[in-house]
């Protein structure tokens, strides 16, 4: 189960890197240096395919770790703060489902196996007794202490059903996604009051509920 998994990560992660080796090739074919107003020449160029392609770069980037804060932010930076969080939020939540469905249907013995006695086990048992699993998947989304690609294979081990999976994952994703999205809309002028003020907001949206999980352990452990 496990070397299945790898091998479809890994096929989707040869997939992502040539389509942004084929972005890059045809921009430079097209620009002689990277700047913003060529870059937007760029984008402008693509028409609604843009958004298409962007659609392409989220769903082959979904079972490999760590890319989806970046693309959240590219979004940002090509389609402005708000249709850029919009769009990055709603994506990331439907092509998780691509993770999420290995998770269920190649590895979730496996995984489960090795969630036994963990305190993740026992964590998603004890916030749902009822079985929903919408509060450990809210939780997993607000709390950011892994990876979100990593965070879509262990729910995939769980009991929540598909629906429950991408309401509390468009709900706990919308305050860092949207956090990204204009820091990324804004690292068109790093120096500008915008971008300082888009990376004091994605500092606090992550540490803040960090920090509140970890007093409330602190003072109730179960």
């Amino acid at each position: 189960m496990k070397k299945q998994s790898n091998w479809v990560t890994a096929l989707f992660l040869v997939a992502f890197l040539a389509l942004v080796a084929l972005a890059a090739y045809t921009y430079f074919s097209r620009y002689p240096e990277l700047t913003s107003d060529n870059l937007e020449r760029f984008i402008s160029s693509f028409g609604p395919w843009a958004v298409a392609v962007y659609v392409l770069a989220y769903l082959l980037s979904s079972p490999i770790p760590f890319l989806a804060p970046i693309l959240s932010a590219t979004g940002g930076l090509l389609f402005g703060p708000a249709l850029g969080a919009t769009l990055a939020v709603l994506i990331a939540a439907a092509t998780s489902l691509v993770p999420f469905t290995i998770s269920r249907h190649l590895g979730r013995e496996w995984v489960s196996a090795k969630l036994q006695g963990s305190r993740l086990n026992d964590l998603y048992k004890r916030l749902d007794r009822g079985g929903s699993g919408f509060t450990f998947v809210l939780l997993l989304r607000l709390v950011p202490v892994m990876p979100w690609e990593l965070q879509n294979y262990l729910a995939g081990v769980t009991q929540v059903t598909v629906l429950t999976y991408l309401v509390a994952t468009i709900l706990g994703s919308i305050p860092l996604t949207v956090c990204l999205a204009i820091l990324g809309a804004a690292v068109k002028n790093p120096a500008s009051w915008q971008f300082v003020t888009a990376l004091a907001l994605t500092a606090v949206v992550l540490v803040t509920p960090i920090l509140v999980f970890y007093i409330k352990n602190k003072k109730n452990p179960k």
